[in-house]
């Protein structure tokens, strides 16, 4: 077991050695790919209760009419953010809420 940990460490090491000086990627993006569109993120709320989305504040499980509308409304004016709920195969009629991050990002909330 050790000795395939030191390969895949190993290997990992000469990936990053291989890459040109001018690339613009990270370990992280080695090792998981590219995000989809840096900057969203969408949690899919299920119908039932779950544990996971227990996590996601109520306010966006049970938005008001008004939030939705709002999130509508967003959707109908950005296109980045269509074009990322199509990617994830996410309908824009599902979209409850979309939240705008500290950084400037969007949290999408959907079921």
């Amino acid at each position: 077991m050790r000795n395939v940990i030191a390969l895949a460490l190993a290997s990992v090491g000469l990936a990053m050695t291989a890459l040109p000086s001018g690339a613009a990627e990270s370990l992280g993006t080695i090792l998981f790919g590219q995000p989809t569109q840096p900057g969203i993120i969408a949690f899919v709320i299920g119908r039932g209760k779950h544990d996971d989305d227990a996590k996601i504040p109520s306010i966006y499980r049970y938005p008001s009419p008004e939030m939705v509308a709002r999130a509508q409304n967003e959707i109908a004016s950005d296109a980045v953010i269509r074009d990322y709920l199509n990617e994830r195969n996410i309908q824009p009629h599902n979209v409850l809420a979309i939240q705008t991050a500290a950084n400037g990002g969007k949290v999408i909330y959907a079921r």
